[in-house]
């Protein structure tokens, strides 16, 4: 059994969750009539910066009530004329999509943008990862990701991205390392010198892996705690370097394999 595996799968989905109960953007402010001002009072002494707290469970709940608006960036909006949509893009539409004032029904009114994959990747769907750190370039840079963000804020929009955490592309760093038999990251990934049928993928003699959804995409080995700790790495780094505000989980079912099973399914691996 792989409890260990499940535990700290378990961990990582709480601390996505969790940090992203603390992303709030700042609500759209209401525009007002101009008053006649007295002469100002000193004013007060400023209150103390409250402590960080841990968000409750009514806190964590924000997108049990979101109305999300499901971007795949590449068919979205081109700005610069290459025939593929951009981040810039997404940002020139924010208005039509959200413009943040209340008092306005030209817009769709979402408070929530789920952006398909957008990290860098060699296929056009982008769940093949070779950088989780790094905007695909077509798409843009992440400088242009961080101001999509406080745009979206601007008008009380949260965004969330896919993050892919089964499987990695065969071209990721990672699993290019892995080939190798005597490396330090060749457990990151699930290898077999027998195993056979549907899954398994040949690389030479004697050597198979695992990848659920394809040759291009081997599975990582969540048996390694030092997997599980990378990806902790990226999923803070998206929280706080880039300013997401949450997640989609991508393929989360199929993280742990037991044998022949998958999600718990007998006799799915052969």
């Amino acid at each position: 059994m792989r409890t260990r595996s499940r535990l700290l799968i378990s961990l990582l989905v709480v601390l996505v969750l969790t940090a992203c109960a603390r992303s709030a953007p700042p609500a759209p402010a209401a525009a007002t009539e101009p008053v006649a001002v007295s002469t100002p009072a000193a004013a007060p002494a400023a209150a103390p910066t409250p402590e960080p707290t841990i968000a409750t469970a009514d806190e964590a709940a924000w997108w049990l009530d979101a109305v999300f608006y499901e971007i795949f960036v590449r068919s979205f909006y081109d700005t610069d004329g290459d025939g593929v949509g951009d981040l810039k893009g997404v940002i020139e539409k924010l208005d039509y999509l959200n413009d943040g004032d209340p008092a306005t029904n030209s817009d769709l009114g979402i408070t929530g943008i789920w952006l398909m994959p957008v990290m860098q990747s060699p296929s056009y769907h982008g769940y093949d990862v070779v950088d989780y750190r790094t905007i695909d370039d077509e798409y843009g840079t992440n400088e242009d990701f961080q101001r999509l963000m406080e745009e979206a804020h601007k008008r009380g929009i949260r965004i969330i991205v896919d993050l892919v955490m089964n499987h990695t592309s065969v071209l990721h760093p990672w699993f290019v390392e892995s080939v190798k038999p005597d490396s330090p990251r060749r457990d990151w990934y699930v290898w077999s010198a027998d195993a056979t049928g549907a899954g398994w993928h040949d690389l030479g003699q004697d050597e198979r892996y695992y990848g659920y959804f394809g040759d291009h995409m081997p599975d990582l080995n969540y048996d390694n705690p030092e997997v599980t700790e990378a990806m902790y790495d990226i999923a803070r780094f998206w929280l706080e370097e880039m300013g997401v505000d949450g997640f989609r989980l991508d393929a989360i079912k199929y993280m742990v394999e037991e044998g022949k099973n998958i999600e718990s399914t007998p006799g799915t691996m052969e």
